[in-house]
């Protein structure tokens, strides 16, 4: 199993036309994420082969903290479900995205994802990534 610790803030993907990705702020700021995950995560996996198969991915968002929030709700916050925006589906992308030709080849190979947005006093991104075997489901008839 690969694990990969990624310090950065979780963002969701961002909608982009060809030429918006070079005007806009936020799809700036967006390709700015992915390069970031894709730096770290070449460092952390030191030139190693990319993953061949079927590849199962855990993935934990650890979400900051808002600071408009009153200190008792910080205090308790830390391992809380984050059930605001961004969406799991939108932060997901990203690190597909960025993690294509640096720890797989693509990420169609990803048969089984599980997800969790949390919120954490040091905002993240840890995933697992695992080699795995076919699953044989026996024919009925």
């Amino acid at each position: 199993m690969i694990t990969l610790n990624i310090p950065v803030e979780p963002m969701g993907a961002v909608r982009m036309t060809g030429r918006g990705k070079f005007v806009k702020p936020n799809a700036k700021r967006y390709l700015s994420y992915k390069d970031f995950i894709k730096w770290e995560a070449k460092k952390q996996l030191k030139g190693q082969a990319l993953l061949k198969g079927s590849i199962k991915v855990e993935i934990q968002f650890l979400m900051p903290i808002p600071n408009s929030w009153a200190k008792w709700k910080k205090r308790i916050a830390p391992g809380k479900r984050h059930t605001v925006k961004p969406d799991i589906d939108n932060l997901i992308k990203g690190v597909f995205d960025a993690l294509n030709s640096i720890a797989w080849t693509d990420d169609n190979q990803v048969s089984d994802v599980t997800a969790v947005k949390i919120y954490s006093e040091e905002p993240g991104i840890i995933v697992r990534i695992e080699k795995v075997t076919d699953i044989w489901v026996k024919a009925s008839g």
